[in-house]
């Protein structure tokens, strides 16, 4: 006969179960971590396939202008952490009429800023060519159209965020690495190669874009398109936000831009291999931090305390990444079963990247918080300790295993310091704002919920 505490030890796990099932954070998290592991899929399958197509000698010259993508990139993730940010405040407050003139003028805003970058990029691409020792300055080229696409849809995807429609936003990630695999496969198939590979994001992106503005034509309505916003208060927000997508993306991309600038041809595709397969541990646990961002901003602009939202994030991302990094270190050679026999060489800095790769995503989760939460004093410390960074690898880089423990160590100092800066700065308790959300703006929230 069972007794009566093993009774209450039974009921009280089914009610902790029950608890993880109807939390939403954990639920939507989840889905959104199912979606990215389907697009972190087809992403991988472009980069397999691209990587055994082109050779280890091709695909460095891929892999470094990529890493050019992404840091370029950054200009459009500033645009998509603002969008989710302003949106998030104007759906909290009640206010979606102004939803649409906020993303109207975005979009006017980005393809401006689309048009302006495509045409300097072309101007230095000669440059660019040169320093990465780059033969053909087409390549160069191609990676230049992928900018316009790029800079306009963060802001359909930070609309997406802002509005916590998480589900949208899981599946229009998934989307763009699905048709980025598809158009990779043809064009490099056609014999485009690097330019084939590059030119696949360029329309990946657009397809996504398409989709996106499909789904939101009801913020797109004639009368949201000739009303007006006033961007003040997001240009503020976007100056520093910027420096912090900026800090973010050198990490984990400018290495592979140095590699391919200190070494040479098959010693930078090696690099470049045990980059994308490290960066696995970087790219699962994106989740966490894309449905913490708005959570926090809501709860900032209400006054609440926050500071559950980031340990849970810290939590989930920690188990995550550090799963993963354990398994590329103790299995280090998946990375020639992976690419094919020709990188096998690389199984030696594989873990190790994994590990820095491990240790930044728990930085990256503080700083999308220290963004949700207005705290924009955090750039000083993420741009100082980037430039740190930079200035030891240019220093010390004798061979891609020092570049390699130079990421591990100032990726696990950034963390530390970090974490120590949110607890010390006092921002786990949400701002107390002059103004509160009065009961008429509460109710219309509830009525516009579009979840």
């Amino acid at each position: 006969m069972m007794r009566k505490d093993e009774t209450n030890d039974k009921g009280s796990t089914i009610l902790r179960v029950k608890h993880l099932i109807e939390n939403d954070f954990l639920r939507q998290s989840s889905i959104v971590f199912l979606a990215s592991m389907v697009g972190c899929l087809f992403s991988y399958l472009y980069q397999i396939y691209v990587g055994r197509a082109l050779g280890p000698e091709g695909y460095g010259t891929f892999g470094s202008l990529f890493a050019i993508f992404y840091l370029i990139s950054i200009f459009a993730g500033t645009i998509q952490t603002a969008g989710a940010r302003f949106v998030s405040d104007l759906y909290t407050r009640g206010n979606a009429g102004e939803i649409g003139p906020l993303l109207y003028g975005m979009l006017k805003k980005s393809a401006a800023l689309g048009a302006i970058g495509f045409a300097a990029f072309c101007l230095i691409s000669q440059d660019i060519a040169g320093f990465l020792k780059i033969d053909s300055q087409e390549q160069v080229l191609v990676l230049g159209t992928i900018l316009f696409a790029s800079f306009l849809l963060p802001a359909v995807t930070g609309a997406v965020q802002g509005l916590q429609r998480f589900y949208l936003f899981a599946f229009l990630g998934a989307l763009t690495m699905g048709l980025k695999f598809l158009f990779g496969v043809l064009l490099v198939n056609m014999g485009f190669g690097v330019s084939g590979a590059l030119g696949a994001v360029t329309l990946a992106t657009a397809g996504t874009l398409l989709v996106g503005l499909f789904v939101l034509r009801p913020y797109l309505g004639k009368s949201q398109k000739n009303a007006d916003y006033n961007f003040k208060e997001l240009y503020l927000y976007s100056a520093p936000a910027l420096l912090v997508m900026m800090c973010l993306a050198v990490p984990s991309n400018a290495d592979v831009i140095l590699a391919k600038h200190f070494f040479e041809g098959q010693e930078v595709g090696l690099y470049t291999a045990a980059s994308v397969i490290g960066k696995i541990v970087l790219f699962l646990p994106s989740s966490i931090s894309a449905v913490m961002f708005p959570k926090a901003a809501e709860k900032n602009i209400l006054g609440e305390n926050t500071l559950h939202l980031l340990n849970r994030s810290l939590l989930y991302t920690g188990l995550l990444s550090g799963l993963a990094a354990a398994a590329f270190a103790i299995f280090p050679s998946f990375i020639g079963f992976i690419f094919g026999a020709g990188y096998t060489q690389a199984s030696g800095i594989t873990g190790i990247y994994a590990i820095a790769m491990a240790l930044f995503s728990m930085t990256w989760v503080v700083a999308q918080y220290c963004l949700a939460v207005d705290d924009l004093k955090y750039t000083y410390l993420l741009v100082a300790m980037t430039a740190l960074e930079l200035g030891i690898i240019a220093l010390i880089h004798g061979t891609v295993m020092q570049m390699v423990e130079v990421l591990v160590v100032v990726n696990f100092v950034l963390f530390i310091l970090s974490y120590l800066y949110v607890i010390w700065g006092g921002r786990a308790i949400g701002r107390e704002r002059s103004e509160d959300l009065d009961h008429n703006a509460r109710v219309q929230r509830g009525a516009q919920d579009i979840r």
